[in-house]
Order: C-alpha cells, then sequence, then structure tokens
C-alpha cells in the first residue's frame, strides 16, 4: 500500500543551499508540510512493521533496539513528495550549479579550508584525496556542517521502504540503521538526516556509514555529525574506496567548436576503454584522449589550448545551445559513487576550483 500524497508540497532549499536562513513557515503550513500517517491508524503499515522486525531479529537485531525504535515509527509524506521532485532531476544545469556554487559558499570554502588547513591535509595525506575536494563535497553536502538535520533517519529510510518506487533499496538502508544504533556506533538521539535518510555532515546513508566512516580522530567514534576530522576523513575514505586518483583533478569547462554538442558525442564502445568505475556511467558516452579532444577542436573555456597530457577525458554537455561543455576525467566517476548525476559532480567539480585560488 503505497503512502498517502495529499495536501504535500515540495520544501523550498535554496535559500539554505545559498546560505541564507530559510523563513519560518506558518502553523498551517507547518501541519500540512508534516502530515503524517500514524502508524496506528494503517493496518497494512502495522504488518508491515512487523515483517520488519521479524526479519531484523534474523539478522542479529536485538529486540531492545527494535522496541526502541520501531514504535516510533511514522512514515512523512513530505519525504514521498521530496523524493518525486529531486532538483538533479528537476533543474537544468546551470540552475542546479549557480544554486551550489554560490558566492557564499565559494567564500565560505575558502574561508573553511583556511580554518581547517591542519586537518584537511593530514586527511589528504592519509587517504590521497586533495584537500579542496573534500571540503567542497563537505559545502555542497551540508553548507560546511551548518545546515539542521531534522529528520529521524528511522522515519526516513521507513517511508521510502514502505513506498513502492525504491522499496528494496531502502529497506535495505532501513536495516543498516538499526544495526548502527544496535552496535552502539550513534546514539538514538543523535540519528538525524536529511529527508531521505542522509546522515550527518557528509550525508552518508547507513549503508555507506557502515562501510566508509572513518575514526580518525582515534577516541572510539565514526563520529560524522560532530567531529569535523571523522567527517573529512569519511568523505576522502569514500572517494577513495572508487578509485580516486590524487594525480588528477575532475575535469574542466570547455568551449565547443560549432556544431560540437552533437558532433561530438558517440557510444562508450566507440573510444577509449573508460576506468574501471567509469564503465558503469554509459550515458557519459566516448572516452577520448585529452590530445583526441584538443584535435577535435575543444578548447579550454577562455579559448587556450587543452593541456598537453595524455588522459582518458569524456564530454558533458550540459544546457545546450551554448557551444560550451566539460571534459571530465575519472575522479568525476568517483563523485559520481558519492551522488549518481552529472549535475552533482560537476558543482563539487566546480566548487573545489572555486575554494582553492
Amino acid at each position: 500500500m503505497q503512502i498517502r500524497r495529499r495536501f504535500c508540497r515540495i520544501l523550498v532549499m535554496s535559500c539554505l543551499l545559498t546560505g541564507i536562513a530559510v523563513q519560518p513557515l506558518s502553523a498551517q503550513e507547518t501541519a500540512a508540510e508534516d502530515k503524517t500517517v500514524s502508524a496506528k491508524e494503517d493496518p497494512a503499515f502495522i504488518a508491515w512493521l512487523e515483517d520488519v522486525r521479524t526479519e531484523s531479529l534474523e539478522r542479529g537485531i536485538s529486540a531492545e533496539t527494535l522496541d526502541t525504535v520501531l514504535p516510533n515509527i511514522t512514515p512523512i509524506e513530505r519525504v514521498i513528495t521530496r523524493d518525486r521532485n529531486q532538483p538533479e532531476i528537476k533543474q537544468p544545469y546551470a540552475a542546479y550549479i549557480n544554486a551550489r556554487v554560490s558566492e557564499w559558499r565559494k567564500d565560505k570554502g575558502a574561508v573553511m579550508m583556511a580554518e581547517h588547513r591542519a586537518p584537511l591535509k593530514d586527511v589528504a595525506d592519509t587517504h590521497g584525496v586533495q584537500s579542496r575536494f573534500i571540503a567542497a563535497i563537505w559545502g555542497v553536502e551540508t553548507n560546511y556542517g551548518t545546515v539542521p538535520l531534522s529528520y529521524s533517519v528511522f522515519d526516513a529510510v521507513a517511508t521510502l521502504a514502505y513506498d513502492k518506487r525504491r522499496a528494496a533499496r531502502f529497506r535495505r538502508e532501513l536495516f543498516a540503521a538499526l544495526e548502527i544504533l544496535d552496535k552502539g556506533f550513534a546514539s538514538y538521539d543523535l540519528m538525524k538526516g536529511s529527508w531521505a535518510g542522509a546522515m550527518g555532515q557528509p550525508q552518508f546513508m547507513p549503508e555507506a556509514y557502515l562501510q566508509y566512516a572513518v575514526d580518525h580522530d582515534g577516541d572510539g567514534a565514526k563520529d560524522i555529525w560532530t567531529s569535523k576530522v571523522d567527517v573529512f576523513a569519511s568523505i576522502a575514505n569514500y572517494l577513495k574506496s572508487y578509485g580516486w586518483d590524487n594525480t588528477q583533478t575532475w575535469g574542466r569547462k570547455v568551449k565547443l567548436p560549432k556544431g560540437g554538442e552533437k558532433s561530438l558525442q558517440a557510444d562508450q564502445s566507440a573510444g577509449l576503454t573508460p576506468a574501471r568505475w567509469c564503465k558503469a556511467y554509459k550515458s557519459l558516452g566516448v572516452w577520448r584522449d585529452l590530445q583526441e579532444w584538443q584535435n577535435l577542436g575543444v578548447r579550454r573555456i577562455t579559448g587556450k589550448d587543452l593541456p598537453e597530457r595524455s588522459i582518458p577525458a569524456a564530454l558533458v554537455v550540459a544546457d545546450e545551445g551554448d557551444d560550451e561543455g566539460y571534459l571530465v576525467y575519472s575522479n568525476f566517476c568517483s563523485v559520481m559513487r558519492y551522488n549518481p548525476s552529472f549535475k552533482y559532480a560537476l558543482a563539487v567539480g566546480l566548487l573545489s576550483d572555486a575554494i582553492s585560488k
């Protein structure tokens, strides 16, 4: 049974993304935004929770943990609305990137890079991921740790697990969240995140937390909520686990020859074999050596020649009609593993460039 979606509207996040405080909602708006389906009013949901409990016990989750969490889970209609209207899908490239690579975020990022220079360098040296990329993901995800995380992770992932669209994926996330609490990695009150259940300052989903979160400060906790150095190390560990190469950057914005938006595109099979983590992203199209792109008329956005290096690169054409695009390298695919969106990965790359100047 799908969660009812009446009386929901999309929560506007543009103010948060530019560092401006969101205006508080009226009491009537708040009631509409937070309209929920009570477990006590939905027999189908009660039966679903019982099934979750049974499988959780089979997975080794303690009855005490389940008694703490399951009776308090209530699905949230707004989560379903947000899931159907994600900006990576709805927004044009220019609007998406401008919102995330805002002047506020660039300025704040430069300040945060300077303020946390020592721990960022320590993490960068340990994991082999440049500081600016760690900081850029931190900035895009939670405005450098300043965005409030108000959703219960359990409510968020249970809502999406009960919904039919991505039920299997979020059911796994619910079991992972229960495991995090059961093993004492985080307290019940600390398990706060985004509307989709992404947790802490780096916005790790529960499964990602179990795989990639790092206790860099050695205090016995993989604390992605309050420990900056654990946040940095966890982001770096995630990227490194997906093939990050610290001898390269992410790519660059480029100028295309007239008609190049169409003529330069081809299937992946027509060019170089992409790096391991890039093979899955067939929509990136053909991979060519940087010097081949140069010979085809692609130039830096300033009009100058491309770097004289031999690097496999793919072309991302954003909003068509301006004869511009982006040549991206294998590190772009590592960022795509963090969030499988061209727009997201471009925003991270461009922000990393801006805050390192």
